[in-house]
């Protein structure tokens, strides 16, 4: 418990000094990049964690599809994946501060579940981050469950509407390093695997939950 509580308070620390650094660079600029990455590694850190990524991320890929368990999943993936980098997230979470303010500055896409339009306004911001990459947690909310719970429709209808080229992303043991809702951490290894691009046709994501699922069990 002391532990986690020590770990907490340093995440938040350091969340708070990125939006203060974020704000006070020219936006996109070199400076502001490598603090981002900096902050992101930093985090990682600050929760115990290393993370070790199987697979290859490709280059070409739109839009990255990952399980979503932790708030520290969002800076594990920036740590392998660099800032050229966007995340879908909702409201309710990602207009709070300190994050907030590094959602402004960094132009991360926030989603209300509420608004009957949600939908069209994500459609018009993945578009608009088209030559970056996007990272959609289909789950809809963290799960706090110990496995990839069911995907909600919204995915499947922007890569489909857009012709984006997806690809699954699995982040494994997170809560057994750093669980919120546990009130537990210790040091340990993140593991990360990179599954194979998808081919968007027929039951592409019934097959894609199923992979996920697949990797995520086999530990």
């Amino acid at each position: 418990m002391l532990s986690f509580t020590l770990k907490k308070c340093k995440i938040y620390l350091t969340i708070t000094l990125e939006s203060f650094a974020l704000s006070l660079c020219k936006q996109h600029g070199s400076l502001f990049n490598k603090l981002r990455r900096f902050f992101s590694i930093k985090i990682v850190r600050n929760a115990g964690a290393t993370v070790n990524l199987t697979g290859v991320i490709n280059d070409d890929t739109d839009i990255l599809i990952a399980n979503h368990q932790s708030m520290t999943d969002i800076f594990v993936l920036e740590e392998i994946i660099g800032n050229d980098v966007r995340f879908v997230g909702r409201t309710g979470i990602m207009d709070k501060w300190p994050v907030s303010r590094i959602v402004e500055r960094v132009g991360h896409i926030t989603v209300d579940q509420q608004d009957r339009r949600a939908i069209i306004k994500l459609l018009k911001d993945v578009r608009a981050c088209l030559g970056k990459k996007v990272i959609i947690f289909p789950e809809g909310t963290r799960s706090q469950s110990g496995k990839i719970e069911a995907f909600e429709g919204g995915t499947k209808l922007v890569v489909e509407k857009l012709k984006l080229k997806a690809q699954p992303i699995v982040i494994k043991n997170i809560l057994s390093i750093y669980n919120e809702s546990q009130r537990m951490a210790k040091s340990g290894v993140i593991e990360v695997e990179a599954l194979p691009a998808v081919t968007i046709e027929g039951d592409w994501y019934d097959k894609i939950q199923q992979d996920m699922k697949d990797s995520f069990e086999n530990k």
